[in-house]
């Protein structure tokens, strides 16, 4: 799995949260129920633009190689205009204390004195992108909880890597098909819809 070729420009990338979770209604009484099944993903539309020819060839070798779903790829924030974190963070974390899957609180090691994750902030574990949803004060041992979305894919153990300062994502494309379009300055784009892949 590696990131796409330099030719691949994204022109937008639009995230979409997915659950698995449900809120269904009772006919007779109209009371509700939420179920939580701690299930999530990441899913999105990324276009991709070209300005010439070679650079559209680039980018159809490219999702060929992909082979439709079958074919995974990395994608970092930068895609959205992600500037990095809004905490500080001088240097990326590891991970201070072990979590289980599907935990969604994880206790990070930070590098130095002031930094600290704020909600909005996003991260990767593992190869997965998560959003910090809510934090807890950093401790006088450089230490802060964090609550993520989706929750943990695996066990995670003391040291793992967390990147913050380039988070990104492990994509594979939705379906089978992909667009293509050129514009009356020919800018020529493709519209693909990816999904985490898992």
């Amino acid at each position: 799995m590696a990131f796409p070729p330099d030719a691949v420009r994204v022109a937008s990338l639009t995230l979409r949260q997915i659950t698995s979770s449900i809120r269904v209604q009772s006919p007779y009484s109209f009371a509700q129920t939420a179920y939580d099944f701690m299930g999530g993903m990441w899913a999105a539309e990324l276009v991709l633009a070209a300005f010439d020819s070679r650079e559209s060839a680039a980018i159809s070798a490219w999702i060929a190689s992909l082979n439709g779903p079958a074919g995974t790829f990395e994608l970092d924030m930068a895609a959205m205009d992600h500037d990095g974190p809004h905490g500080t963070i001088s240097a990326d974390p590891v991970v201070a204390v072990a979590a289980n899957t599907r935990a969604q609180e994880l206790v990070l090691q930070l590098a130095v004195a002031g930094d600290r994750a704020l909600p909005g902030d996003y991260l990767t574990l593992g190869g997965h992108l998560h959003i910090v949803t809510a934090t807890e004060a950093p401790t006088a041992a450089f230490r802060q909880g964090v609550t993520l979305w989706p929750r943990l894919r695996r066990p995670v153990a003391p040291g793992a890597a967390v990147a913050m300062r380039a988070p990104y994502g492990s994509w594979a494309l939705a379906g089978s098909e992909t667009g293509f379009s050129v514009s009356q300055a020919r800018v020529r784009t493709r519209t693909l819809q990816i999904m985490e892949a898992l």
